[in-house]
């Protein structure tokens, strides 16, 4: 850096000797664009290291002159430096009031009121060590509803970290993997031998006797049949479509957010029983955010669209103007149409028989969730010792007739006693959000 420095330097020098040599051959004419140059130079000076403009705190010393330019002045960047989440929280669905450089900045937030008060009052009420929950609109990314919380020392946000494993909700990359990339739709029928929910060497073969099971993919993925999905990866995805999808739906890359979001990571071998165990989530490594969680369930609603999220609307400074505005903006095309059509079906197939069953029992009689298209995925693993059971859903509803979408990830981290899951707080939270629209009042599901 110093050597690079220096270079700037003999540069710069050698530029004033040559100016110094011009002016005295012209005129002093030039001198007052001199002046300017060298006034503009210090204005817009650009950040060597990081290749980026001023940061924040700089930008909004820019206020003190008059007639400053404040529309688009700011970034995600520069407010994820400045953002602590949890002044998100305390005050739900209203405006955030941050002050720097001796300017006021207020940011506007896309959170719903109604909902993130009532999922508040739900889930502070748990006692279980950590929960995370995040209610976004599919087709914007807007972040409608965020909670974390948290029992237990070590994570800053339950929502933004990505230390806590996938398990069976990575069957979600999986099945649009082998729909989207190998031709198989949700009616193919494939056959596993032994448990459902076990992934021994020996159930990984193409060996068919009296004890084989014929199977759907749709089946399959609505109970969460682990020897299925790992001969699809051993035998259908193996390490180069797996790497593929994965990095379609965004692992182990940054996704652009006003808050500091941990990428989610995975990392893809050589050993095909481990291609296995990837595919079906039967591993603690592949680690995903609840944030990340959401965005995967709103790509299957957007037709196979990853949208990046978003949570702050507009930043305006205290003469109203705007600094910050967010937008809708589409990460990629992560599975074709048709593809996602295939998810909703498996999704759906979650919800009426498979593994959310129970907990969505009835729901095709209940005046508020009869209306909407259900489906979801959840996922379950221990941690190392056994002392932490993590439990997800991860999934969306939308109006049957109608346009109000809402995708889900509920993340909740159990230990010796099971408390309220995952997927309970989801269909809490689907109930309320949707009881306006379908002509009933707002108030406890």
């Amino acid at each position: 850096m110093r050597k690079l420095q220096g270079w700037r330097d003999y540069q710069k020098r050698l530029q004033r000797e040559g100016l110094r040599a011009r002016l005295v051959k012209k005129s002093l004419w030039l001198l007052p664009l001199l002046v300017f140059f060298g006034l503009g130079t210090q204005f817009f000076r650009i950040n060597l290291s990081t290749g980026h403009f001023k940061t924040f705190t700089e930008k909004a010393a820019l206020f003190e002159g008059e007639g400053a330019e404040t529309s688009s002045l700011f970034t995600k960047k520069d407010l994820r430096a400045l953002i602590n989440p949890d002044d998100l929280f305390r005050d739900p669905g209203g405006k955030i009031d941050l002050h720097c450089s001796n300017r006021s900045f207020s940011l506007e937030t896309s959170l719903d009121k109604g909902l993130q008060d009532y999922m508040l009052k739900k889930i502070r009420s748990s006692q279980s060590p950590m929960i995370g929950f995040v209610a976004m609109d599919p087709p914007t990314g807007r972040i409608l509803s965020m909670i974390d919380s948290k029992k237990v020392d070590g994570v800053k946000s339950v929502c933004l970290s990505s230390q806590f494993p996938a398990a069976s909700i990575f069957k979600i990359v999986s099945a649009a993997a082998v729909i989207d990339g190998c031709h198989i739709c949700a009616d193919t029928k494939l056959t596993y031998n032994g448990r459902r929910h076990t992934l021994y060497k020996n159930q990984l073969t193409h060996g068919v006797n009296r004890y084989t099971n014929k199977i759907s993919l749709k089946t399959s993925f609505a109970k969460s049949v682990n020897p299925v999905f790992g001969k699809l990866g051993m035998f259908r995805l193996k390490r180069e479509l797996l790497e593929e999808y994965a990095n379609r739906f965004g692992f182990n890359q940054p996704i652009d957010f006003e808050l500091a979001l941990q990428p989610s990571r995975i990392s893809v071998g050589d050993d095909p029983y481990h291609w296995a165990e990837l595919t079906c989530g039967f591993n603690r490594e592949t680690l995903i955010s609840p944030v990340h969680g959401a965005m995967m369930a709103a790509s299957i609603l957007n037709d196979g669209k990853l949208v990046e999220p978003t949570i702050i609307q507009r930043a305006t400074d205290n003469e109203e103007k705007t600094v910050y505005a967010g937008g809708v903006s589409v990460m990629r095309q992560v599975i074709s149409r048709k593809a996602s059509q295939e998810m909703k079906a498996l999704m759906a197939a979650t919800i009426s028989y498979g593994t959310c069953r129970r907990t969505f029992r009835g729901y095709r009689r209940d005046p508020v969730l009869s209306k909407l298209l259900i489906g979801g995925k959840t996922g379950s693993i221990n941690n190392k010792t056994d002392e932490l059971r993590y439990d997800w859903f991860v999934g969306f509803c939308a109006e049957k007739k109608g346009t109000k979408k809402l995708a889900l990830a509920v993340l909740v981290v159990h230990d010796k006693l099971l408390r309220a899951k995952a997927q309970e707080f989801a269909r809490l939270a689907m109930r309320y959000y949707f009881k306006e629209s379908t002509g009933h009042k707002r108030g406890s599901a």
